[in-house]
């Protein structure tokens, strides 16, 4: 082949590189089934996906309460590189940024609606405000004066009981809200994972990064959607090093529902995947 044929197939790849778009990133698919054994939900099961790449994680959410592959699925999306929580609905093709700034606003807006609140409470006698002070203290989801947290502690014990689940080696660990076992995770390490070493650290940014959220606005952790989430399953990736491979979750003492790993992948994901879908509205968080 001569130099000048050389020359012009080279510059035919770059072109065709360039007009196909952005490369695929090589990434790490995790595929979860959940079965639900409690509720109208009882017996029913539901699957999905979490994608991980860099940084960044996308994971789907239950649009609402229900079982079923038939079940409608959010998105929530992690993108670590930005320090940003996207929160995606697909019923009204529309999605939420959270972030620092996105929590001023809402913290300002969250701010003068308590200054009106205390104003109507002054208004009422003591048994009146008493109540409504005690309703507003479980709506808000355990916040106490000034935002103070006054829910139970959550903690995550080592059993040290070994089992095979999956095929993987585990340990399990049993998590607590105060005195009341929660969820039992057997727990394997991220080296059994494939991919899992270099995905381990998007999962923990991401439970940081919620952490941090629920933590600087939990006055309004009862009246959102998302802030409304235990913060047991997400802080699971800081305290346990690990990914869970079997979840069973408690209520009463009662197995609610099962969360079982049925695969891992490494593939090639879109670029996009971790972006808002196009076509789709941005909202802004507080009071729509």
């Amino acid at each position: 082949m001569s130099r000048s044929s050389a020359r012009s197939r080279t510059a035919a790849v770059f072109v065709t590189t360039i007009l196909a778009g952005s490369p695929l990133l090589a990434g790490v698919v995790f595929e979860v089934e959940t079965t639900y054994h409690s509720g109208s939900t009882a017996g029913r099961s539901t699957s999905s996906e979490m994608s991980v790449e860099g940084k960044n994680l996308k994971m789907e959410i239950l649009a609402g309460e229900g079982g079923g592959d038939s079940a409608e699925k959010d998105e929530a999306i992690f993108r670590g590189d930005l320090g940003q929580m996207v929160i995606v609905d697909h019923r009204t093709r529309s999605y939420m940024e959270i972030d620092g700034e996105a929590l001023k606003g809402v913290g300002g807006q969250m701010a003068e609606a308590m200054k009106a609140v205390e104003k109507q409470l002054e208004g009422l006698d003591p048994k009146q405000r008493e109540m409504m002070e005690r309703m507003l203290k479980e709506r808000m989801g355990g916040a106490g004066a000034a935002g103070q947290d006054t829910r139970p502690p959550v903690e995550f014990r080592n059993t040290g009981e070994r089992g095979d689940k999956q095929g993987y080696p585990c340990v399990r660990w049993d998590m607590f809200v105060g005195q009341t076992k929660m969820q039992e995770l057997w727990v394997t390490d991220w080296s059994n994972i494939r991919g899992g070493v270099e995905v381990a650290g998007a999962f923990r940014e991401m439970a940081a990064f919620y952490s941090e959220l629920l933590d600087s606005f939990r006055e309004m952790a009862g009246g959102m959607g998302f802030f409304n989430a235990d913060r047991g399953p997400m802080e699971a990736f800081q305290k346990v090093d690990g990914f869970p491979v079997v979840t069973r979750s408690f209520e009463g003492g009662e197995l609610e529902s099962e969360t079982v790993l049925e695969s891992v992948t490494e593939r090639d994901l879109d670029p996009d995947a971790f972006e808002p879908p196009k076509g789709y509205r941005l909202r802004t968080m507080g009071p729509q």
